[in-house]
């Protein structure tokens, strides 16, 4: 089936949503509502060891409760950003929010860490990993405001949608590890790096076939472009 760019835009900010909205709902919506010994419950019918984790990042209440909701504007902010109706409607909206996208971003990144040397389900090897993978993501963004500073806009989105793909890790984590859970006789620490390993391949995975789907058809658009124009000149001098 070859899907053009559109369909492929089209399911992919469906999916997206989907794991957005189940992330916000599973790790942010619930934990403000339940209380906090039935939301550890919860977790207990399928692991034990996650049941005491959660009631651990419940002892760093200020980096565990701004993490989640940081995290989870981060999300909408960064889908409100790519949106290219909202960018071509309003460039100064998008130039604020995009303000807001980056403090965000620091925020997340902040609380993350704090959390991740406070709190690693899996040991050292979940602290060096969520180490490893701030400094990416700090690094793309950063490298993307360069890049729009400097007016390289298509460079820009390209280091800003490979940004965001590292920060969706953690949506499309919950489901691997979940699924992992029900399906897999592992350690569930082990179980956890494994099923973070495999979400980060495929976000990474995906923003690169994104861009490189979005590099072939601005070029043939570019092209067709061209050729259009050269047409025109071309009856006009006969």
């Amino acid at each position: 089936m070859n899907w053009s760019n559109d369909q492929v835009a089209r399911y992919g900010v469906v999916v997206v949503w989907l794991l957005i909205v189940g992330t916000g709902l599973s790790g942010v919506v619930a934990p403000l509502v339940l209380p906090q010994q039935t939301y550890a419950d919860a977790f207990r019918l399928f692991s034990e060891a996650y049941y005491q984790q959660e009631l651990n990042l419940a002892t760093s209440p200020i980096a565990n409760v701004s993490h989640r909701i940081f995290g989870l504007l981060f999300f909408v902010i960064g889908m409100a950003q790519f949106n290219r109706r909202l960018r071509a409607k309003n460039p100064v909206w998008h130039r604020w929010c995009g303000r807001l996208y980056v403090a965000l971003a620091a925020l997340v990144v902040v609380t993350a860490t704090i959390l991740a040397v406070r709190h690693a389900f899996a040991g050292p090897i979940e602290q060096i990993g969520v180490l490893l993978m701030n400094g990416l993501f700090g690094v793309l963004v950063i490298a993307g405001l360069v890049k729009a500073r400097r007016r390289n806009f298509v460079a820009h989105r390209e280091y800003m949608m490979r940004g965001f793909a590292v920060a969706l890790v953690i949506a499309v984590h919950r489901p691997f590890f979940g699924g992992g859970l029900l399906l897999l006789d592992l350690p569930h620490p082990v179980l956890f790096v494994l099923s973070g390993a495999a979400a980060f391949s495929v976000c990474i995975i995906c923003a690169e076939i994104w861009i490189r789907r979005s590099r072939r058809a601005s070029y043939a658009r570019t092209v067709s472009f061209l050729e259009g124009n050269f047409v025109k000149l071309s009856g006009k001098r006969q």
